[in-house]
C-alpha cells in the first residue's frame, strides 16, 4: 500500500492496540546502531519473513539495502505490494518495468515473495459490484501470469476491516475477492498460494465472519496481523479455537506483527529493551501455537515500527537476528545455565511476561534435591495464588516430521502441588491442540512421558504446575529426555 495510507493505517492500528501494552520489566544492554555496511552471508529461514517499502519505494538501492539486511537477518520470506503497475481497470494497461527489476533482485538473492494484491489500493473499487470484481480478475490475472515461476505468494488485501481511506470491506466481499485470486492463481500454477485477508488482530470480528462464510475453501492459508499484547497465550489461539469449532483443518499464518517501544515506560533503553524482548515470546508463541510462518513490521521505513530505520539497526534487530527457533533439545538435566530468550522461558498464567518469573528458579549446586547431578528447576506454587499457572516452556526443534516421538521428564511434587507436562505446536493444522500427563504421587520423583505426532518439525514442551497459595508447595522437575525414532 502507498506511505499515506500507511500512517493512516499506524494510526488506527495504535488506537486499536494501546490496551495490549505489557508492564512487565526486563532490562538488558542495549545494542547501539551501526552504519549500513557490506555482511557475510546467514544461513536463512524461510519460517520468518519482513514487511519493508519496497511495495512503494522500488528505488534499485533502497532494494538493494532491503534485501541485504533481510538476509543479514537470517530470513528468507519479504511481503512487497505490488504497487505501482497500474491495471486497475479491465482491459487497462500495465506498467511492469519498477517492479520487474525488485522482482528479480529478490529471486536472484534467493529470497520468496510474499505479494499483497488488494481489491481496494490495486483497482478502482468500481460502484457496480460485479465490475469491481471484473477489475480484481483482470489485475489478478495479468499479475500472477507475469509473475509465474517467481511469485508463489499472495496475500489478498490487508486488514479489511479498517478503512485506510478506500472504505471498509464486508467479510463477504472478502470471501469473493479471495475465490477470485483463489481460482485464478490454480489456473495459473497450482503451486501458487494464496493467503486469506489478514485482519488487525486474531481475535477480530471479521476474521469469524469470514470462516463462517467458508474463506478455508478459497485460500491455502489463514492469515492475521499480531501486534503487542495480542500475543498473549489464550488471544493468540483464537482462530485456531474458531476452525477447530468448525471441524476446519488449515494452516493459519501471521503476515504483520510487532511493537513499538513508545507503548512501554522507562529510559529510552529500558523500553527498546522492553520490545526486543516481545520479538522473543512472539516467537515462542509462534512454535507453541504451531503458526505456518510469520511476517514482522518492519524493516526500515515506518518510523517506530522500523527495526532498522533508514538502514542504522535498533536493539530490536540484533534480537531477530539471534532467534533460535529451530534449536536442537539440550541440558537435559538443567546443569548448565539457562538462556531465557531460546532454551527455557518463563510464563506465567496468561501473561506474556517480559523477563524472569518470580517463582520460577533454576537450581545447581544441590545434588540431594536433584534427582540426578545437581540441578533441575523449582517452580514455587506455593507463592503464586491459587489457580495462577506457572510454567516453563523449550521449543524443540528439528525433530522428524510426520513421526512420534517421546517426550518424558522426572518430577518431585510437595505439599499440595500437582504438576504436568505437556507437548504444545506440534500439529500445525490444530495449533491449540495438546497432549499432557499430570503427576499422581507427591514427595517421591515421578517419570512422566508422552508421546507426540509431529507434523512439521518442532513441538514445543511445557514444564507446569498451579499456584497454592500456601507457603512450602512446590514442584521439581529434572532429566527430560526427547526420544525420536
Amino acid at each position: 500500500m502507498k506511505f499515506s495510507q500507511k500512517l493512516q493505517h499506524l494510526a488506527q492500528k495504535y488506537s486499536l492496540l494501546q490496551a495490549h501494552k505489557f508492564s512487565r520489566i526486563f532490562t538488558s544492554l542495549l545494542v547501539t546502531s551501526t552504519l549500513f555496511y557490506t555482511l557475510p552471508a546467514r544461513s536463512q529461514t524461510s519460517y520468518l519473513g519482513i514487511n519493508n517499502g519496497t511495495g512503494y519505494n522500488t528505488d534499485p538501492t533502497f532494494t538493494d539495502r532491503s534485501i541485504q539486511q533481510t538476509k543479514d537477518l537470517g530470513i528468507q520470506l519479504v511481503r512487497m505490494g505490488m504497487d505501482g503497475v497500474y491495471g486497475n481497470r479491465e482491459g487497462a494497461s500495465f506498467n511492469w518495468s519498477a517492479r520487474d527489476i525488485v522482482v528479480n533482485k529478490y529471486i536472484q538473492a534467493g529470497l520468496r515473495i510474499h505479494s499483497t494484491i488488494s481489491p481496494r489500493h490495486h483497482v478502482d473499487r468500481d460502484s457496480n459490484y460485479e465490475q469491481w470484481k471484473a477489475n480484481y480478475r483482470y489485475f489478478v490475472r495479468n499479475v500472477m501470469e507475469r509473475y509465474k515461476g517467481k511469485i508463489f505468494y499472495y496475500i489478498i488485501n490487508n486488514e479489511p476491516e479498517l478503512d485506510f481511506g478506500k472504505g471498509t470491506m464486508t467479510a463477504q466481499q472478502c470471501v469473493d475477492m479471495t475465490r477470485i485470486a483463489y481460482e485464478t492463481a490454480k489456473s495459473i500454477d497450482p503451486n501458487i498460494k494464496i493467503e486469506s485477508p489478514p485482519p488487525t488482530s486474531p481475535s477480530s470480528y471479521i476474521l469469524k465472519e469470514m470462516i463462517d462464510l467458508g474463506i478455508d475453501k478459497v485460500t491455502d492459508f489463514i492469515g492475521i496481523h499480531a501486534y503487542g499484547g495480542q500475543i498473549r497465550e489464550g488471544e493468540f489461539g483464537n482462530p485456531w479455537r474458531l476452525l477447530a469449532a468448525r471441524n476446519i483443518r488449515k494452516p493459519v499464518v501471521v503476515s504483520e506483527s510487532g511493537t513499538i517501544s513508545s507503548w512501554y515506560q522507562g529510559s529510552s533503553t529500558e523500553r527498546e529493551n522492553y520490545r526486543k524482548r516481545w520479538f522473543v515470546i512472539f516467537g515462542q508463541q509462534l512454535k507453541r501455537y504451531g503458526y505456518n510462518h510469520a511476517l514482522f513490521f518492519d524493516l526500515d521505513n515506518h518510523g517506530e515500527w522500523a527495526i532498522s530505520p533508514n538502514f542504522n539497526p535498533t536493539a530490536t534487530y540484533y534480537q531477530i537476528q539471534d532467534l533460535r527457533l529451530n534449536k536442537k533439545f539440550s541440558n537435559p538435566g538443567f546443569e548448565l545455565a539457562n538462556n531465557a530468550d531460546n532454551e527455557w522461558v518463563h510464563f506465567d498464567n496468561d501473561d506474556v511476561r517480559l523477563g524472569a518469573s518470580p517463582n520460577v528458579a533454576f537450581i545447581c549446586g544441590d545434588p540431594n534435591g536433584a534427582r540426578g547431578g545437581n540441578c533441575y528447576a523449582r517452580l514455587d506454587s506455593g507463592r503464586a495464588s491459587r489457580g495462577k499457572q506457572i510454567f516453563i516452556r523449550r521449543i524443540l526443534g528439528d525433530v522428524p516430521k510426520n513421526r512420534n516421538i517421546k517426550i518424558g521428564a522426572w518430577v518431585y511434587v510437595n505439599g499440595g502441588a500437582t504438576a504436568t507436562l505437556k507437548a504444545l505446536g506440534y500439529d500445525y493444522l490444530d495449533g491449540d491442540a495438546e497432549i499432557s500427563k499430570t503427576a499422581s504421587q507427591k514427595n517421591v520423583w515421578q517419570y512422566l512421558e508422552i508421546t507426540v505426532p509431529i507434523s512439521r518439525y518442532w513441538a514445543v514442551v511445557e514444564l507446569g504446575t498451579s499456584g497454592t497459595g500456601n507457603s512450602g508447595d512446590y514442584v521439581k522437575w529434572d532429566d527430560v529426555s526427547v526420544v525420536t525414532p
